[in-house]
C-alpha cells in the first residue's frame, strides 16, 4: 500500500485549497479568504484506516499553516470519522488583530477609589462584609486647583497572524476630542491634564468638561439616587426618603418633605417639612427656613424660621428662633425665640433658652455636674488635708460657673415674644431667671429678665430687633425717674403745707 499522500494546491476565490490523499482515506484542507481560518475535511475509504494527529500536524505544516493549530479540533475531526465515512472540522485559527483602545479621561480619584474599595474587602470577612445602597455618587465633587483627571492617548493595538504567519495590522484608537469648559483648566505637556477652579462637581456636555456649582435632582432622593455630597448647591425638586443624607457646601433647597434623614450644609437650608421620627438632624451652617419640623435635632448657625410648627425638637441656634408654635423639647437660641404660641392645650413639656450659646449652655451643665459630684465627695471625706483640696476644686468650679453664667456673646439678646399664647407646662430661661408656667398666660407679650426683682419682667410686644438689655435699661431708668418725680411731689407738698404749729401745753 502507498502510505504516501499526493498534495495538490487550488486556489478559490474563497481562499486556497490543498489536496492530500493516501490509498485509505483523502484529506483536504481549506483556508478562508482572509487566511484566518483552516477546515479540513477528512474522507475514509471503506476498509481505509484514519490518519493520526501528527500526521495531519505535519500535513498542515507542509502547507504552511503553523499559527493557531487547534489540536482539540484535530482529535473531534478524527474521533467523528468511521470507515466509509467523512467529518468537517476547523483545524487552525489565525489570531485576530487587537484594535487599539481610543484615547480616554482617567479621572484623578479612580485610582484611589479602587484602592479604597479593595482594602475594605480585605480587611472585612465575608460574614462582616456588607453594601450600602445609599452609597451610589454619581458625580465627582472637586476643589479649587484638584486634577480632575487627565485625558490618555489612543493606543495603537496589537497585530495578528494568520494561519499562514502573514500579519495581521491592527486598527489604531481614535484620540478623545475633549474641550475644557467653564471652570476647566488645561496643562501638563500637551494639555493632558485637567484641573477644577472652584468647589463643585465635574461635569460631561458632549465633548466640554466643565466643573459647575449645581446640582438638581428631578425627583426624589431614593436608592436610584443615593446619599448626596456636593461641593456646592444642591436642588431636589422631590422628597428625601428615610435614611439618606444630604450634604451640599453651598446651600440646599428641598421642594418637597423629608423623612428621617441627616442634612448638612454651610450655607442656607429650605424646605417644605420634616418628619425625623427621632432619627433624623440637621447641620446648617446658614439660615433655615421651613414649614414644619417634627422630632429632629437641629442645630444651626444662622436664623431658623419655621411657618407652622416646631414640634418635640432640640433646636441650638446661634442666630434667632421665630415659628409658629413650638411646642415639646428643648430650644436654644442666642438672639431670641419668637413665637405666635409656646406649648400645648396638653401641658406638654417645652423649654426655652434665649440670650446664651449653646455651647455655653453644654458647658454649664458639664460643670454643674461636676459640682454636684464634688458636693458628694466633699460629704464623704472626713481627712482635712483632703478637704483642702476638694474645698480648692470647689471654689475653681464655682469660678468657672459663674464665668460661664455670665458670658454674653455678640449677638446676645435674651428676650422671648410670645404673640398669641404661652400654654401650661413651658419653662422659660432668661439669663438668671427660670419660670415654669403652670397655666395659660395670653399675648401679646415680650419676656425679659427682671434684674432688679428677679424672675421676668413682662412687656408689651416689642421687635426682637430691639434688645432686651435694652429695653430693661429703659425700664430701670424710667422707674428711677418714677422715684424721683414722686420723691420731689412728696418734698412740694410738704413744703407747700407749712410746718405744723405744736399746741401749747395745759
Amino acid at each position: 500500500m502507498n502510505n504516501q499522500s499526493t498534495p495538490k494546491a487550488e486556489a478559490k476565490q474563497d481562499g486556497q485549497r490543498f489536496y492530500h490523499a493516501q490509498s485509505g482515506w483523502q484529506l483536504i484542507l481549506s483556508l478562508s479568504a482572509d487566511e484566518m481560518e483552516c477546515l479540513a475535511h477528512l474522507d475514509i475509504k471503506p476498509e481505509g484506516t484514519a490518519p493520526g494527529i501528527d500526521e495531519i500536524k505535519g500535513l498542515l505544516a507542509g502547507d504552511g499553516i503553523c499559527v493557531g493549530i487547534d489540536e482539540a479540533g484535530i482529535e473531534r475531526l478524527l474521533a467523528e470519522i468511521r470507515s466509509g465515512k467523512n467529518a468537517t472540522g476547523t483545524v487552525a485559527c489565525g489570531l485576530p488583530a487587537q484594535p487599539g483602545e481610543n484615547g480616554r479621561l482617567v479621572y484623578g480619584n479612580e485610582a484611589a477609589t479602587d484602592s479604597t474599595a479593595n482594602n475594605e474587602q480585605t480587611d472585612q470577612s465575608p460574614s462582616e462584609h456588607s453594601i450600602d445602597f445609599r452609597n451610589i455618587q454619581q458625580f465627582i465633587n472637586v476643589e479649587p486647583d484638584q486634577e480632575i483627571g487627565r485625558i490618555l492617548p489612543p493606543t495603537s493595538g496589537t497585530p495578528g497572524r494568520t494561519v499562514r504567519n502573514k500579519p495581521v495590522p491592527a486598527e489604531p484608537g481614535k484620540p478623545l476630542q475633549l474641550k475644557p469648559g467653564q471652570n476647566v483648566r488645561a496643562g501638563g505637556e500637551n494639555g493632558e491634564l485637567l484641573f477644577a477652579e472652584l468647589h463643585g462637581r465635574v461635569k460631561l456636555e458632549g465633548d466640554t468638561i466643565q466643573v459647575v456649582e449645581e446640582y438638581v435632582v428631578d425627583g426624589d432622593v431614593d436608592f436610584s439616587i443615593g446619599n448626596i455630597r456636593f461641593n456646592g448647591f444642591v436642588e431636589i425638586r422631590g422628597d428625601v426618603l428615610d435614611g439618606f443624607q444630604v450634604s451640599a457646601s453651598k446651600g440646599l433647597k428641598i421642594t418637597g418633605n423629608i423623612g428621617a434623614c441627616r442634612l448638612i450644609s454651610h450655607g442656607n437650608i429650605e424646605f417644605c417639612g420634616m418628619d425625623a421620627q427621632g432619627k433624623g438632624s440637621i447641620l446648617c451652617g446658614g439660615s433655615l427656613s421651613a414649614q414644619f419640623i417634627h422630632d429632629c435635632s437641629v442645630e444651626c448657625w444662622g436664623t431658623l424660621q419655621v411657618a407652622v410648627e416646631l414640634r418635640n425638637c432640640t433646636i441650638h441656634c446661634r442666630a434667632a428662633i421665630i415659628g409658629g408654635q413650638l411646642a415639646g423639647g428643648e430650644y436654644v437660641a442666642l438672639s431670641g425665640i419668637e413665637a405666635k404660641r409656646l406649648g400645648a392645650p396638653s401641658a406638654i413639656k417645652t423649654r426655652l433658652h434665649s440670650g446664651v450659646d449653646y455651647h455655653d449652655l453644654d458647658r454649664m451643665q458639664v460643670l454643674l455636674k461636676q459640682l454636684e459630684e464634688l458636693q458628694e465627695k466633699i460629704g464623704r471625706t472626713k481627712e482635712l488635708t483632703a478637704l483642702n483640696q476638694l474645698g480648692t476644686e470647689k471654689q475653681r468650679l464655682m469660678a468657672a460657673i459663674v464665668e460661664v453664667r455670665n458670658r454674653r456673646p455678640s449677638g446676645s439678646n435674651a428676650k422671648i415674644n410670645i404673640k398669641d399664647r404661652i400654654h401650661e407646662g413651658v419653662t422659660i430661661c432668661l439669663g438668671s431667671a427660670v419660670e415654669e408656667f403652670s397655666h395659660a398666660e395670653e399675648g401679646p407679650i415680650s419676656l425679659i429678665e427682671n434684674s432688679s426683682e428677679g424672675g421676668l419682667r413682662r412687656l408689651s410686644l416689642s421687635s426682637l430687633e430691639v434688645a432686651a438689655q435694652d429695653l430693661e435699661q429703659a425700664w430701670l431708668t424710667r422707674q428711677e425717674q418714677e422715684r424721683q418725680e414722686q420723691e420731689a411731689a412728696a418734698l412740694v407738698q410738704q413744703t407747700e403745707e407749712g410746718p405744723t404749729e405744736e399746741l401749747p401745753e395745759g
